[in-house]
């Protein structure tokens, strides 16, 4: 495994590669952006906050909140497998396509569950620390210490997150401790320029959360540009992080970066 990839050559590469292949990337994003759009459209947000504050019943704010990560889960899956697609050929295969976002469903489904337990346990650890500390130090320092001591772990989940979902782009079907050991491996070793591209990406999102909140509304046209712009991009940082994880790796396994993509 090659200690250090330049940022610069791996977004070139992936710059090549999404351009070379601009249709297919617009064509599935704008799909996949409908289909969010369309599934926004069925639910009342406002009304749906209102039944919940006057009826102080949570289980249909739980069942929205699952069914929408749910959703976000099945698209980032057939983003995943479409840019798995489209290392192995530049002609969409719908078949392979969808049986690769089967396979990547189930296993971000599982990812999540371990991340979530992960974070519960170190959650509760750090509470319990932070509670000891707030009999002996201001609550002005408790702060700072709490946004200390959360940025750099939120940096590095953020990475390693980043680095599974590009084990999934893997045509070979990996077994998902192996993607989780291999990913917290190329998060200690190629963090440099991983973290560059998650900043582009943060930066993006507050962007992005900006405008959202600025043209708030229930236009379907409107709510299917921002999906599709947030898809697009989405897609875009993936193929970064696969490209890293392909230079990084050199595995016989990996399929290599094409040649026009260099």
């Amino acid at each position: 495994m090659q200690k250090k990839i330049s940022f610069s050559l791996t977004f070139t590469q992936t710059r090549n590669f999404i351009r070379n292949r601009i249709t297919q990337f617009v064509l599935v994003s704008l799909t996949l952006a409908l289909i969010h759009a369309f599934f926004n459209s069925f639910f009342d947000k406002q009304n749906l906050a209102e039944q919940i504050y006057f009826s102080r019943n949570l289980t249909n704010y739980v069942l929205f909140v699952m069914l929408t990560l749910l959703i976000g889960i099945i698209l980032k899956a057939i983003s995943i497998a479409t840019i798995s697609n489209l290392y192995i050929s530049d002609k969409l295969n719908l078949n392979l396509l969808l049986s690769k976002a089967l396979s990547n469903t189930l296993k971000i489904i599982l990812f999540y569950l371990i991340i979530g337990v992960f974070i519960f346990l170190v959650s509760f650890m750090l509470s319990i620390v932070l509670i000891s500390l707030n009999l002996l130090l201001p609550k002005a320092l408790i702060f700072i210490l709490i946004f200390l001591v959360l940025l750099i772990p939120i940096l590095i989940l953020i990475i390693f997150c980043n680095f599974f979902f590009a084990s999934l782009v893997e045509p070979g079907q990996n077994n998902i401790l192996d993607s989780l050991s291999l990913s917290i491996q190329l998060s200690k070793t190629q963090w440099r320029s991983a973290i560059l591209m998650v900043l582009i990406y943060l930066a993006f999102v507050m962007v992005f959360a900006q405008l959202a909140i600025e043209f708030d509304s229930d236009n379907f046209v409107l709510d299917t540009i921002f999906s599709f712009c947030s898809i697009f991009f989405d897609i875009f940082v993936t193929s970064f992080f696969y490209r890293l994880y392909t230079l990084a790796n050199n595995s016989s396994n990996s399929v290599a970066p094409p040649n026009s993509d260099n």
